[in-house]
């Protein structure tokens, strides 16, 4: 279904940068319950995933998911937003949001924290914003 790009932009502006912290915030809410299939309902299905702590590069829900399986092995991690900025792109309709954040991991050798640098970007999909692209990596 197209829309012209007036119609478009008042969807999206309906729809501020809120919308995708909104996203963001259900991820690590998601990710810190340990709930698998509520992180993977967040990307849409050609999303490409940069992980955390991978080398590989997911790029299929059964890639993605085989990810998550591995990142919550020992349950879900506290995730803390330490700075979160956004931008929104209303002329393509999507949004970006970039920051840091920490997991803490409960591991059977004591807790470990992660610092990790962030970029998601962000799409309306039909009715929902979901993520369509997530690169994730260690703070130096």
């Amino acid at each position: 279904m197209e829309h012209s790009l007036a119609e478009h932009t008042h969807r999206f502006e309906a729809h501020p940068d809120g919308a995708a912290r909104a996203t963001l915030t259900r991820w690590t809410e998601a990710v810190a319950s340990g709930r698998i299939e509520a992180i993977l309902e967040l990307y849409a299905p050609d999303a490409i995933l940069v992980p955390t702590l991978s080398n590989e590069i997911a790029v299929t829900a059964d890639g993605r998911r085989k990810y998550f399986e591995f990142f919550l092995s020992d349950g879900g991690p506290d995730c803390t937003l330490k700075s979160v900025v956004s931008r929104t792109d209303r002329k393509l309709g999507t949004s970006t949001v970039a920051g840091i954040y920490a997991f803490r991991f409960r591991r059977p050798t004591g807790a470990e924290t992660v610092p990790a640098r962030f970029l998601f970007t962000l799409e309306e999909i039909g009715s929902r914003w979901m993520i369509t692209g997530h690169h994730s990596s260690r703070c130096v």
